[in-house]
Parts: structure tokens; sequence; C-alpha cells
């Protein structure tokens, strides 16, 4: 299969993110990686780079040679008669291949953060001769030199962008291989099915199953009934899979969080709790708000999006018509709505109003302004959204916040995060690829009931295997590689 990776090069890159830092990282991996450190490495104890032993880390100078040397002097180890001058001081760490995170030579130099420190050194491993890594290259080489499959790769970078521990923990188990290991359980079952049909298709006169009787109709019906119950349970194993789909989307995309209710029941006070920060600006004057505010938060390890909107039904004027629209907007994107009403107020009709735009839709009903004097009649409430949940929170005496909450995971997840195990899809690609496996799988099971030849069955079933090897990158072509390696950082 032509990747079109040049696997020969040497490549390197920064593998930190560039500015003022204690510590940079600069990485180098291939057959040259070596001798090159040899060219622009001093250690303290005298020895070369070629000479450490691998997973060893060593004190030294990166030093370049002056103007008018040969580029492919070895710097010599006896700091009194060399012609160099010191870059840095720094840490070099070496990794032989084959137990290197690329299965190559790989060489990482520990230096002082800053930019331009760091683009020194770049710059004379590449003048050395290594080549600027692109994007995902090192993963792309330990994946093209087996040390991970396609799944493994990705999670490499699901676990760099990480927003939570719940989805770091997620990465984290599919980069140790438990997605790779449930899919090649898949992939055994159905080429076992596969061995079987193609069995019965070139050798047509043998009896494979010793059970059958000599009838060939009566063969044929118990090994359909077989390979019935085999890819059946290859089904039930993808859409087990399947069910964590959108668990996973949530923890890789978070939720969106809408508040809504009328001016003055203290929306932008509620933003403000579950925040913990002031960020909306919060007076008794009705209409403060008048446009959307975003925030990012956590609520028990799912990210989520908090969005405040300006409460407003009429608007007086051409901003608060902007501001209406933004609200609406807002609301139809929503994945729960948080519909505020004043318990210090009766239920208005202004409050009617607005939960009948929103009704149909994921809603929690928070009473706020609990520590004051109640004047809201609840059972009104619940009469008109008896399906409703209803929280009493109290914004700016920060009751019930954790009851909320609590109400918010319960309405996307549904169980405790802190204990989920097993695995989760948590990458569109895989859903898709899955759903299509899982899609031929069917249609294999629909022929076999209707009797259908079993080379059309087996055709099937080469096809979903095929989808599973999209996802681990047994069978992937060159371009879907290069564009899913094309989202990661240069230097991983």
């Amino acid at each position: 299969m032509e990747l079109g990776l040049k696997q020969e090069d040497t490549i390197v890159a920064i593998s930190t993110p560039l500015g003022r830092a204690g510590i940079g990282i600069v990485r180098m991996s291939g057959r040259d990686a070596l001798s090159i450190a040899d060219k622009m490495f001093v250690s303290k104890n005298k020895q070369r780079p070629s000479q450490f032993k691998s997973f060893s880390v060593h004190y030294g100078d990166v030093v370049r040679l002056q103007e008018g040397s040969d580029n492919n002097t070895i710097i010599s180890v006896d700091k009194d008669n060399a012609c160099y001058e010191v870059i840095d001081e720094a840490l070099l760490t070496v990794m032989r291949a084959p137990k290197s995170y690329t299965r190559e030579d790989v060489v990482e130099i520990s230096s002082h953060g800053g930019i331009a420190c760091l683009k020194a050194i770049l710059s004379l491993a590449v003048k050395l001769g290594a080549r600027l890594a692109e994007s995902g290259e090192f993963t792309k080489r330990a994946f093209l030199n087996g040390r991970i499959d396609l799944a493994q790769a990705e999670a490499v970078m699901d676990i760099i962008n990480s927003k939570t521990e719940a989805f770091l923990r997620i990465s984290t188990s599919q980069l140790k291989g438990d997605l790779s290991t449930e899919l090649e359980r898949i992939r055994r079952l159905l080429m076992d099915v596969f061995v079987k049909i193609e069995a019965v298709i070139n050798f047509p006169e043998d009896d494979i199953c010793e059970e059958v009787d000599k009838s060939v109709d009566v063969k044929r019906c118990r090994r359909h009934s077989t390979f019935l119950e085999e890819i059946s349970s290859a089904i039930e194993r993808i859409e087990s899979l399947l069910k964590t789909a959108e668990q996973g989307r949530i923890m890789r995309e978070g939720i969106n969080i809408v508040f809504c209710g009328r001016p003055n029941v203290g929306k932008s006070s509620l933003l403000n709790a579950l925040l913990r920060t002031p960020r909306a600006i919060v007076s008794d004057i009705p209409g403060t708000t008048r446009d959307t505010i975003e925030e990012s938060a956590q609520i028990k390890g799912v990210p989520v999006r908090l969005v405040d909107t300006a409460g407003i039904l009429e608007p007086r004027d051409l901003i608060e018509e902007e501001a209406v629209k933004r609200s609406r907007d807002s609301i139809k994107a929503a994945d729960i709505i948080l519909f505020i009403v004043d318990a210090n107020s009766i239920f208005t009709d202004e409050d009617k109003r607005l939960f009948e735009q929103i009704k149909e839709r994921n809603v929690i009903v928070v009473v706020n302004k609990c520590d004051l004097q109640q004047r809201l009649d609840e059972s009104e409430i619940m009469a008109l959204c008896p399906n409703k949940s209803l929280v009493k929170v109290s914004a700016v005496k920060r009751m019930g916040l954790e009851v909320l909450e609590t109400a918010i995971f319960e309405s996307v997840w549904s169980t405790d995060m802190d204990s989920q195990e097993g695995i989760i899809l948590t990458n569109l690609r895989h859903v898709e690829a899955l759903e299509r496996c899982r899609g031929c799988l069917f249609e294999a099971v629909s022929l076999l009931r209707d009797a259908s030849p079993v080379e059309i069955v087996s055709e099937q079933i080469r096809q979903a295997v095929g989808f599973l090897d999209k996802i681990t990158g047994r069978n992937i072509d060159a371009d879907l590689l290069n564009a899913i390696f094309s989202r990661f950082c240069i230097g991983k």
C-alpha cells in the first residue's frame, strides 16, 4: 500500500507548544537521528549520543560549528579543541529502535523553552540532514511501523485534545487497545463464517459439518443456521459498541445548555453560580442581558457550553430584535434548556408564552430565588409541564446547585461517569464504519433467511470485514490516512 511517506528520511520537530516555558523539546526520529545528534551535542561525560545506551538521559550542550566548518564534522568531545559555539545547555534522551514511539531511533533534546532557543536547535538539525516533520508524522510512523493501529493513533490526538478527565480515561483506554481488541474479536467471528462459506462454495461435495444429516437440504438448513448464529453474535457485539456512540459524542463535543426565561428571573446569576465566577453582568434592571453570553465548563466530568440568553419577548428596538433572534437560534441548537422561573413571583403569562415555545424540547424547570418568600404556585407549573424535571435553587446563595448539576448530568448520561467502564465510541469515523459493517451483516442475514446463494452472503461478509479494517487501518487508502494525520500537531 503506497502511502506517500518518505520513511527513509530523518524527521525533526518542536514537540512542545511555542512560547515562554521552562522546558521545550525538539524530537528527531529516523535512521540518522543519532549521527545527527553526534554533530550537535557535547555531553559532559565525554560520550557521543551514538554511544549512549537506549532509554538514557545525558546532560550537555547543544552546539554548532563556527562558520566555514564542514557540517559533516562530528563534534569533538574534547571541549578545549572544538571550534563551536554553544546554543544552550540541555538534556538529550536516546530511544533506540525498535523500542521507541516510532520504532525508529529517536532522540529528544530538552532545552530551555524559549522560541529562539528551540528554533535554533530545530534549524541546526535541519542543516545537518533532518527534514521538518509533517503534521502527525511521528504517530504516522508508529502506525506504519506496526507499533499501533489506526484507532490507537487517533486516540493519541484525543488524549492531546482531552478537556475532561473522563474523556482522557476513554482516550487512554483506546490507546491501550481496548477498542482494537474488541474489533479483532468481531473480525475473527466474521472471518470464521467467511472461511466456512468459502469452503461450501469451493467444496460443495464435502461434508464440513460433522453433525449434519446426509440430506443436502438438511445440510443447507443446518449450515445456514450456524452461519446465522455466528453473524448474529457479531451484530450483537457491534450494536453494543454503537449504543455508546451518543455518550461518546457528548464526551467529545460536549452539550449545549441554554438558559431561558423572562427578564429578571436570575438567568445571569445562575450562569455565574454554575461557572463559579462573575462572568455575566447582574442587576435588578430587567433586560440587562441584551446578547447571548457563552462560556465553557464541566458538569460532573461532562464538557458543557452554557449559553445565557436575553429574556425578551417583545423587542423595543433593533438591538433587542437581534438579541431575540440570537436567543431563538441558541434555543434551537440546545441539547438542554434550563427554563428558569422566579420563586418570588407568580407564574406570569410571559412565563407561559416562553414555555410554549420550548415545551417539546429537553427542558429542566429551574425555580430560582428559593431563598426569598415563595409566591410561585409550583402545582401550576407541574400541571403545565408534568413530564419535566423541576429543581429548586438559589443562585445568589448557591443553594441547590449540586441537585441541578445532577439533573443536567442524568438527562444526558445514564451511568456514573466515575464508574464508567468498557469501551465508548468517541470517533465519528469509527461509528460510520461500524454502522456500514452492521448494514452488510443485516443484508447477509436477510440473504441467508431467503436461502439466497451463499456466494452473495460471502461477499456481504467480506465487505463487513473491510469496514472493520478501515477503523484499525488494515484497509485504508493514502488520502484518508493523510487526512486523519493532518489534524495532528506537528510534533506528535
